[in-house]
């Protein structure tokens, strides 16, 4: 059975999930490079409701969330290619299970998450046509 719209949507998937993921190496990057907690500082200097304590700590838990979100990306592109090769095998049931699983593990990013999890269910709901036999 020809999967057009399962292997056509794991590839936009997959696509999506690289463009994600270079934009969060980006993002990850500058946050990096850039000295946050100085910045903070200085903000805090002129007028603002939280402590210093309170801003180090949100610094820390964007960057927890973003490193995170770069590793399930990591995890979704890995997943999203596996699963293309199988369903070009014909394994359409493994393929659909695994680009479930693998629409989960993006569940920091919505966009991969419809990619992977729309050809996943397609992938197990979809039967095979069956052939009808003409006797003469």
């Amino acid at each position: 059975m020809k999967r057009t719209w399962e292997f056509v949507l794991s590839i936009l998937g997959v696509g999506i999930a690289v463009i994600f993921l270079i934009m969060t190496i980006i993002a990850a990057v500058y946050l990096n490079s850039i000295d946050m907690k100085e910045m903070m500082d200085y903000s805090l200097m002129t007028d603002s409701e939280f402590s210093s304590s309170e801003v180090d700590m949100s610094i820390k838990l964007f960057m927890g969330i973003l490193w995170a979100g770069i590793i399930s990306l990591f995890i979704a592109l890995a997943g999203g290619l596996i699963s293309i090769f199988l369903l070009k095998g014909g394994k359409a049931k493994g393929a659909g299970i695994l680009l479930i699983i693998t629409g989960i593990v993006t569940i920091f990013h919505v966009w991969p998450l419809f990619f992977f999890i729309i050809p996943g269910i397609m992938c197990l709901v979809r039967k095979p046509r069956e052939t009808v036999e003409v006797i003469v």
